[in-house]
């Protein structure tokens, strides 16, 4: 440095002064429009990055996005899903109600049916053949035997459906809880800083008016649950909230997913249209066993009174025959009995006529008991 000299006059001390003056001026212009320049380069770079980083974070929320949309669609149309297969359990088992009503009441007839059959079985000899009343009650039991076969396989069908229903509404429902997991886990990635405020245990108007004391307790019991969660420390799994998995499904996975997830919607819609199909069904088979057992009940009851009638009025016949054949034997037997008083025994003649009228007589009572049999066979219950 140089050492410092005394300036000669005063004209010179100050043209130095003013020199080291001018010199200063010069410096700061200079440095102000460096720092200038390296702000704004600096402004530039930072405007740079922030749009940069508003790009990446547009796209990635586009992405997110565009998957959460993917997610309610089909969130959608399983919540539709779901409620067509509540729709369809109850309208199944209400057919399963009308199915089992059904085969009861067809059952009640089938017992009426075989009890008539036993007791036409047990008929005597005499009285057992094909009549048109055999016809119509083996015909009514061979409709109801195919009605109650027809009616179980329909019920049977029925309790599988509605077992498949339950478990398909099972399934949408985790599938559901997954993709709102899922997509619970893809905003995060947006907002990794935001977090649910804690909820409050009790929100009673009586904790407000605590004592200092206790509020001092209750922050030093906050800070020593905080201190223990900055502590790396395992909850117990009693106490593990249940939370999305923290694993992210890679773009093949996901693919595999949203398959299955479609598999799955499509094998609901065809179980929801084999429900459809069995619920039509089934009110068919209700209303065409109804109408045949109902025709094959009338035709062996309208069977029964005709023949019910036709037995009534042989039975009348039969005992106004009988009482004929009654009165005869009885004239009969007081007419051989004044014979046999007044008959000569040696004139040959009357004698061979008295036995033969005696044999008559022998033959009328064989009818009348013959007659009998037979009113007895025709009044059997």
């Amino acid at each position: 440095a140089e050492e410092p000299t005394s300036p000669p006059n005063q004209g010179k001390w100050v043209e130095k002064s003013e020199n080291k003056m001018m010199q200063a001026r010069n410096l700061i212009r200079d440095m102000l429009t460096v720092v200038r320049n390296n702000e704004v380069v600096e402004a530039s770079n930072k405007a740079a990055m922030q749009e940069a980083d508003k790009r990446e974070k547009e796209a990635k929320k586009a992405v997110v996005f565009s998957k959460a949309a993917a997610h309610e669609k089909v969130i959608a149309t399983s919540f539709k899903c779901m409620q067509d297969i509540e729709d369809g359990i109850l309208q199944t088992e209400d057919s399963l109600s009308k199915l089992t009503h059904e085969r009861y009441r067809g059952f009640a007839y089938l017992q009426v049916c075989e009890r008539r059959l036993e007791l036409r079985e047990k008929r005597p000899p005499a009285e057992t053949f094909q009549d048109a009343l055999t016809l119509a009650l083996t015909s009514e039991k061979q409709t109801l035997e195919a009605a109650r076969k027809e009616l179980l396989e329909l019920e049977e069908q029925g309790k599988k459906i509605v077992t498949e229903l339950r478990d398909k509404r099972k399934f949408l429902s985790e599938d559901t809880g997954i993709r709102r997991l899922q997509m619970m886990e893809d905003l995060k990635t947006l907002s990794p800083q935001v977090a649910l405020p804690p909820v409050k245990a009790n929100s009673s108007p009586k904790n407000g008016k605590a004592e200092p004391k206790e509020e001092k307790k209750e922050e030093k019991a906050e800070a020593e649950k905080t201190e223990k969660a900055e502590e790396p420390a395992e909850a117990p799994e009693a106490e593990r909230p249940v939370t999305a998995p923290s694993h992210v499904m890679t773009p093949e996975e996901q693919k595999k997913a949203e398959q299955a997830s479609k598999e799955l919607i499509a094998d609901t819609l065809k179980l929801l249209e084999k429900t459809s199909c069995h619920r039509n069904k089934s009110l068919e088979t209700v209303f065409k066993v109804k109408q045949d057992t109902s025709r094959a009940n009338h035709r062996s009851e309208d069977c029964l009174s005709r023949r019910t009638a036709e037995l009534a009025e042989m039975k009348k016949q039969l005992e106004k025959h009988a009482l004929d054949v009654e009165a005869a034997i009885l004239r009969a037997e007081r007419s051989l009995e004044r014979t046999e008083r007044r008959l000569d025994v040696k004139d040959n003649k009357k004698v061979e006529k008295f036995k033969q009228d005696t044999a008559m007589l022998e033959n009328l009572r064989g009818i009348r008991d013959r007659l009998g049999e037979d009113i007895r066979n025709k009044c059997l219950p």
